[in-house]
C-alpha cells in the first residue's frame, strides 16, 4: 500500500512518452541494426586473422537463412569453431517472416494478435491463464464483464487498492510495449515498477494513447518459490516452439527468459535481460547468455540472485510441457507457434501466443542455428520451397 501522505518529494517524476513506445514496437518488427564499421572492427580484432571470416559472412547473407549484414554479427558468427553447414543454419528475420507465413493459416492470426480473443480460446480450452482484473475499451466495441469504456471509470479502478497488484498491456501489443507493472496505489497515485509513484490521472492517459485495441489489466503473478530464489521476484516465462503436424504438436526448442529486477518483462531487448538454453526434455538450463553482438556473453550465475543457473531444472517441467502440446492443439491452422508459459506458484500458466513467433531467441541462448533436421522437415511438409541446408 502507498503512503497516502506522501509530500511531492518523495514523488519519483515520471514522464509516459506513448509516440517513443509506438516507435520503439516498430523498430523491434525490423532486423536488428548494429553499427556495422565498429562491429567489423571488433571481429577482426577478436578473430585475429584479418578478414578470413568474409567468405562464411556473404555464404550467410546468400544462403537458407538470408541474414541481414547485421545478424550475422548480431550473433557473432565469426566467433569459435562454427563450419559454413552450421552458420547457414541461422535464420534471419526476413526469411523467417517467410517461413511463418507459409506454416500458418492467416485465418487462425486472431488468438495470436488479440490478447483477449487469446483468452477466450485458453478459457474454452482448459488452459489456466492469469486471471483478469479489467478489460480497457475506449472504443467500446468489446463485450466483456470487467468492461470499462470511460477513462473516469479506469481512474476509478486505479483508485481502489483492492485492484492492485496489477500487470497492463495492450490488448494488441507486441514485444511487452505498453506494458505497466503497477504494485499498489491509492489517494490518487498508482506505484509503477520501474517509475515509482505517478498519477493515476497519467498511468490512465497514458493507457488510452497506447489502446489501439484497448487494454488487458490482469493479476500479477508470481514466480514457482524455486524460481524466485534463484531468479527473483519478476516472473520469466518459458519460450516453446512448437512444431504441429499430423502427429500432433511437437516441441521442437525451449528457452527460459530470465528478467533481471528492474525490468517489468522479459523480453530479450530490454537491457540486462538473459536467456536460458533449455534441454527440452528435462528443463535443465544447459547455457545463459546475455546481451547480442560484441556485446554477447556467456553467464553461469544470476547477475542478482548470485545463484548458480547452469544446471538448474526447472520446476513442473513436464507439467508445462505437457500443457504447451494442449493448448496448441486449440489452434490447429498455426503450423509454427511460440508460447509464453509462465511458472508460478500456481503451476504453469499461458500467457500468449506467437504465430511463428522470433526465434532469434532460440538461436542466441542455444548457440546454433533453428534449422535442424526436424525444422527443415517441418517446412518442407508445409510447402516452403525456399532454399534449405541439405
Amino acid at each position: 500500500m502507498l503512503d497516502q501522505n506522501a509530500s511531492e518529494e518523495d514523488v519519483q517524476p515520471f514522464s509516459f512518452v506513448a509516440d517513443d513506445d509506438l516507435a520503439r514496437r516498430a523498430e523491434l518488427d525490423r532486423p536488428p541494426e548494429l553499427p556495422l564499421t565498429e562491429a567489423i572492427r571488433h571481429a577482426t580484432r577478436e578473430t585475429g586473422s584479418g578478414t578470413s571470416w568474409l567468405k562464411d559472412f556473404w555464404g550467410c547473407l546468400n544462403g537458407p537463412g538470408k541474414l541481414s549484414a547485421s545478424e550475422y554479427f548480431y550473433y557473432r558468427l565469426y566467433a569459435g569453431e562454427r563450419n559454413a553447414n552450421a552458420t547457414q543454419r541461422y535464420v534471419g528475420k526476413a526469411a523467417q517472416a517467410k517461413m511463418h507465413r507459409q506454416c500458418c493459416d492467416p485465418k487462425w492470426f486472431a488468438a495470436a494478435l488479440d490478447k483477449l480473443h487469446f483468452l477466450t480460446v485458453m478459457h474454452g480450452a482448459g488452459v489456466p491463464v492469469p486471471h483478469t482484473v479489467a478489460v480497457f475499451d475506449p472504443k467500446s466495441t468489446r463485450d466483456h464483464p470487467q468492461l470499462i469504456s470511460r477513462i473516469e471509470a479506469l481512474e476509478a479502478l486505479l483508485e481502489m487498492p483492492g485492484s492492485y497488484p496489477i500487470f497492463a498491456k495492450p490488448i494488441d501489443g507486441m514485444y511487452s510495449i505498453g506494458a505497466l507493472a503497477m504494485t499498489d496505489g491509492g489517494n490518487g497515485w498508482a506505484h509503477v515498477r520501474g517509475a515509482g509513484q505517478v498519477p493515476v490521472s497519467e498511468v490512465a492517459a497514458y493507457m488510452q494513447r497506447m489502446s489501439g485495441e484497448g487494454y488487458l489489466l490482469q493479476r500479477t503473478l508470481n514466480p514457482h518459490p524455486d524460481l524466485q530464489t534463484a531468479m527473483g521476484g519478476t516472473v520469466g516465462t518459458v519460450r516453446f516452439l512448437v512444431l504441429l503436424g499430423e502427429d500432433g504438436p511437437v516441441i521442437e526448442s525451449a528457452v527460459m527468459k530470465i528478467p533481471t529486477d528492474g525490468n517489468i518483462a522479459d523480453n530479450y531487448w530490454r537491457t540486462g535481460n538473459m536467456l536460458g538454453a533449455l534441454d527440452k526434455e528435462t528443463g535443465e538450463i544447459t547455457r545463459v547468455v546475455t546481451g547480442t553482438g560484441p556485446a554477447l556473453r556467456e553467464l553461469t550465475h544470476h547477475p542478482v540472485t548470485e545463484a548458480e543457473l547452469i544446471g538448474l531444472k526447472l520446476p513442473e517441467w513436464h507439467v508445462a510441457s505437457a500443457l504447451c502440446r494442449r493448448a496448441a492443439m486449440a489452434l490447429p491452422g498455426l503450423r509454427t507457434q511460440s508460447w509464453d508459459i509462465a511458472l508460478t506458484n500456481r503451476g504453469p500458466v499461458a500467457i500468449e501466443i506467437n504465430w511463428g513467433g522470433d526465434l532469434n531467441l532460440h538461436q542466441l541462448a542455444h548457440g546454433r542455428g533453428i534449422l535442424s533436421p526436424t525444422m527443415i522437415a517441418h517446412l518442407m511438409r508445409n510447402g516452403y520451397t525456399g532454399k534449405l541446408p541439405a
